[in-house]
């Protein structure tokens, strides 16, 4: 018998969240895909924090004293994990306290919106077909783009760790 396990962040972001983001942006918009998606993401910074604490630290030349700091400093350099956030968070808990990152309070601040040919932003999100949006602050906020910006965040950081 073959056993695999994951033995730290790069494991776990190959593994896990880069599966997940291909199938997210390969398939039309769903709550599965979402979800799954966000919170892959999301919990980079638990797999980072407790497996390569001190890699993140020596690359980010900032000291992490709780997950949350890292997360803080994954907000200040991507803004868009905001939203990760609190899809991820929404996704378990329906209604986001006062901890939430964004205007999204509520799991219903998320939606599938399905566009036809033509209908979709150039350059944000698919051109067609159904996409994840979130409700921030009065406007719709493409899942897409937040996804693709907290993605290459984690990748170009994976890359700058020493190999096992």
């Amino acid at each position: 018998m073959e056993r695999v396990t994951l033995k730290d962040a790069r494991d776990y972001f190959e593994r896990v969240v880069n599966p997940n983001y291909q199938e997210f942006i390969a398939t039309p918009g769903s709550f599965r895909t979402a979800f799954n998606m966000a919170l892959s993401l999301f919990n980079m910074r638990d797999w980072v924090f407790v497996l390569n604490k001190a890699d993140a630290e020596r690359v980010c030349c900032e000291t992490f004293a709780t997950k949350r700091s890292l997360w803080d400093h994954v907000q200040r350099k991507i803004p868009e994990a905001r939203s990760i956030r609190d899809v991820a968070n929404a996704s378990k808990h329906v209604v986001l306290d006062e901890h939430h990152s964004t205007s999204m309070t509520h799991i219903a601040n998320t939606s599938i919106a399905s566009f036809g040919y033509g209908e979709g932003t150039y350059g944000v999100g698919r051109f067609a077909g159904a996409t994840v949006v979130m409700a921030q602050d009065g406007e719709e906020v493409s899942m897409d783009k937040c996804a693709a910006a907290v993605f290459e965040f984690w990748e170009r950081l994976l890359a700058k760790f020493p190999v096992a």
